[in-house]
């Protein structure tokens, strides 16, 4: 039944050793089953901060696209708000160089100034009655000068008036 084993002087009972060999054996397949554990705990890990990586990634982008449109929101409504407050300042702009284009053809050709009030009255579409046309007292005689060819323009039924009005700018009417 028993065996014994001596040992540097000493005798060990078969059944210890046989209990430490099966002590050994149950170290190993614990040591065995608690790296697989192990491997499995790292693997689940590996994938659970992959999917995290993955959803931070897919949260990050969406935050970022949100707050991408929110920006180009208001920059389209500041650039809107800009190009409104510019309208009164360009429209001013505007009418100056056009008075300053107007006013240095007229001193190159009069005529053009005749050409203008033709324009105007014409605009008008005035068919019947009187007809004011009120101009910078500098240009009255300009204007005076091609009345016939004003008045040739209009329905026969209408009376052309020119009148001096200095609150009429220059090349005006």
């Amino acid at each position: 039944m028993g065996r014994l084993v001596q040992r540097f002087g000493r005798l060990i009972p078969g059944e210890v050793l046989d209990a430490r060999g099966e002590a050994d054996a149950i170290l190993r397949s614990a040591r065995a089953q608690a790296d697989a554990l192990l491997d499995e705990a790292r693997a689940a890990a590996a994938t659970i901060r992959q999917e995290a990586h993955r959803q931070g990634e897919t949260e990050g982008r969406v935050a970022c696209e949100d707050a991408f449109s929110t920006l180009m929101i208001a920059a389209r409504a500041d650039a809107q708000r800009v190009r409104a407050d510019a309208v009164p300042a360009a429209r001013t702009l505007a009418l100056r160089m056009a008075e300053k284009i107007v006013g240095r053809a007229i001193e190159l050709d009069p005529a053009t100034l005749a050409h203008i009030a033709s324009d105007a009255l014409m605009a008008a579409h005035v068919r019947t009655g009187v007809v004011l046309l009120r101009v910078h007292p500098e240009d009255l005689a300009t204007l005076e000068t091609a009345r016939p060819a004003l008045v040739a323009r209009l329905a026969s039924a209408v009376d052309l008036r020119l009148v001096a009005d200095a609150a009429v700018g220059r090349a005006g009417c």
